[in-house]
């Protein structure tokens, strides 16, 4: 039976110990890491191993975390802020070795280089290389990361076919994250695009969630335009058995405890389907 992990995205306007009491108390036995506004992520960049032990203690582990706001322009034209968001991402090389994390979800792309095809043509060498230097500080810590597909089409790392090219060659240790709202995003067909990340044999996570038809994202399943159905069947007839992260927006506090209930709802009818 597969296995759903929650990002704490959801929870960033709730303390550490309701963000935990909440997972624990819908189910969810897995949580990415993700939103550097969140109290848990402060808490853990500050104290990693007390967070997870906290989180072990309530029956939940860390299977990923995703790369911080900083480490996301790995793009840019600018050689000293292109530097800082490397180093931004093996400062949390390091907080995951400290706390028994695997896995990091990265960002390739942040838009930031420029619009026109001039400035996009450039882009590629800049991440190509910016991936090869983590990738070698991944590998040497034990580390495994997961490139995500991003929302533009016809743009680097737009597709899974681009991804795996901003990839080639970078080690067994590095593969794809494909963000099913991302490739909606992007009017992109969902199937063809699970069908590439499957056969590669790269296929380490997936991020979860919906799509309203102003392609506004991260809605719980079922809330916008996308049809699972055909999806998840795919998933299950090839065995995939990677990770699988529902990736819900932040709700207010007063809300939270709601959306992780109706989230919790969805994961045990999809849980069922085996």
């Amino acid at each position: 039976m597969p296995t759903y992990a929650l990002s704490s995205w959801l929870l960033e306007r709730v303390s550490t110990e309701e963000a935990i009491r909440l997972l624990s108390a819908s189910g969810f036995t897995r949580t990415e890491l993700s939103a550097d506004r969140a109290p848990i992520v402060i808490e853990w960049e500050q104290n990693p191993v007390r967070i997870c032990d906290q989180l072990a203690a309530a029956g939940i582990s860390v299977p990923s975390v995703h790369t911080p706001e900083k480490g996301r322009f790995l793009d840019v034209p600018d050689d000293d802020e292109r530097r800082a968001s490397i180093e931004d991402n093996f400062r949390y090389f390091r907080l995951m070795q400290a706390s028994g994390v695997p896995e990091i979800i990265i960002h390739p792309v942040s838009g930031r280089a420029g619009q026109d095809d001039e400035a996009w043509a450039a882009v590629p060498a800049r991440v190509k290389e910016s991936l090869r230097v983590l990738a070698d500080a991944a590998g040497e810590a034990g580390l495994r990361m997961a490139v995500e597909n991003l929302p533009s089409n016809g743009r680097p790392a737009s597709t899974m076919a681009s991804v795996l090219e901003l990839i080639d060659g970078l080690g067994e240790h590095v593969g794809l994250c494909m963000d099913i709202g991302h490739s909606q995003q992007a009017h992109l067909d969902l199937l063809d695009e699970l069908s590439v990340a499957l056969s590669s044999g790269k296929l380490f996570t997936l991020h979860l969630h919906d799509v309203d038809p102003e392609g506004k994202d991260h809605y719980i399943p079922g809330e916008g335009c996308i049809d699972f159905d055909p999806y998840l069947g795919l998933l299950e007839r090839s065995g995939y058995s990677g990770g699988r992260t529902l990736e819900i927006a932040v709700a207010p506090a007063e809300t939270a405890e709601e959306r992780v209930r109706q989230t919790a709802a969805l994961r045990r009818q999809w849980e069922a389907r085996g």
